[in-house]
């Protein structure tokens, strides 16, 4: 879908749908964030590894995460030209927390897929009939995007990056 002549990321009807299903995932977050972490070993048992015995905190890591990009996209059109506060920045927090699953702990491009999985395995458990095609296509295209993001964030400071380069390396691949 286009507005003025620029393909949208994410639609209108797929904001309010994400936003809608995650009202719904709000009073059973706990629970769904237990069924999430759960889902993921089941699928790549090995991510077990990454992450200590007490589940607790990641949980809440992942449920804020979870609030903070469906509030992040709820940010008015008319305020994309005014300056924003980094810690408020959905791209770059996302660019940084992959670049951290990336160096810390070695988190592969694949394990994205599981982790997609298993969110989408968690809103159709949680949200039962509510979980329509609509709202399995919303949260695929959004996990789609963060996920690419993530992947993205590992190459976007750091050896073999464009900011790591020599000037003289940086104007080579700017063709300045």
């Amino acid at each position: 879908m286009a507005r003025d002549g620029v393909a949208m990321i994410i639609t209108l009807a797929q904001k309010q749908v994400i936003r809608r299903s995650w009202e719904l995932v709000v009073p059973i977050a706990d629970t769904a964030a237990d069924l999430f972490y759960k889902r993921l070993f089941e699928i790549e048992p090995e991510a077990r590894t990454l992450f200590s015995e007490d589940m607790a905190p990641q949980k809440k890591k992942l449920l804020a995460m979870l609030a903070f990009i469906v509030k992040s996209l709820d940010w008015p059109d008319e305020t994309w030209r005014q300056p924003v506060h980094a810690d408020d920045d959905l791209f770059l927090v996302v660019l940084a927390l992959g670049r951290r699953h990336a160096d810390l702990y070695h988190v592969r491009d694949a394990s994205y897929d599981s982790v997609g999985a298993a969110l989408l395995w968690t809103l159709d458990y949680g949200l039962g009939e509510a979980f329509t095609a609509e709202v399995r296509d919303a949260w695929t295209r959004v996990f789609g995007l963060l996920a690419t993001t993530m992947k993205m964030g590992k190459c976007a400071v750091g050896d073999g990056s464009v900011v790591a380069r020599p000037a003289t390396a940086r104007r080579e691949v700017s063709g300045s």
